[in-house]
């Protein structure tokens, strides 16, 4: 394994790095989101992707990255720990009240959303933890399950 990803691997399990990445990171991320590379992803190999919902109250469209994993049948799966606060993230509640979206990993395609339970969200949340372990430590924070959706791609 690369050092930065070993090094980015072992800080997301510590209980700062969810302030670093929901104040840093992520609004780094979203500004370079027309690029190729994103700064959490350069040179790690993690596999992102930005996705696009309608707010909820507001109608506006909003662009979040997120690392995904790919289900059986190719499509990205997505998973709302929030950094391990207390709330699910907006995109879910965004993703609840309207599943169409649109996401971006190479090309941008119009996706509409599906939860992910049961024996389907255990397999995907093994992959999950494999991929980044500071989702794990994000769980035990927050004391909630998280939800997670496959994004399936809409003609």
């Amino acid at each position: 394994m690369n050092p930065y990803l070993r090094l980015m691997r072992w800080a997301g399990t510590k209980r700062w790095f969810p302030w670093v990445g929901r104040n840093v990171v992520t609004r780094l991320d979203t500004r370079l989101s027309g690029r190729d590379h994103s700064l959490t992803t350069f040179g790690t190999g993690l596999p992102m992707g930005y996705l696009t919902t309608t707010g909820r109250k507001s109608g506006t469209a909003r662009t979040v990255p997120l690392l995904f994993v790919e289900s059986a049948a190719g499509n990205p799966v997505v998973v709302g720990t929030n950094w391990g606060g207390a709330g699910d993230p907006m995109w879910v509640g965004n993703l609840e009240a309207n599943p169409a979206g649109r996401w971006k990993a190479s090309a941008e395609v119009a996706v509409t959303a599906s939860r992910v339970e049961g024996a389907d969200f255990a397999e995907m949340w093994a992959k999950f933890v494999e991929l980044w372990p500071g989702y794990e430590s994000y769980v035990a924070r927050s004391g909630r399950d998280p939800k997670m959706y496959e994004l399936e791609r809409t003609y």
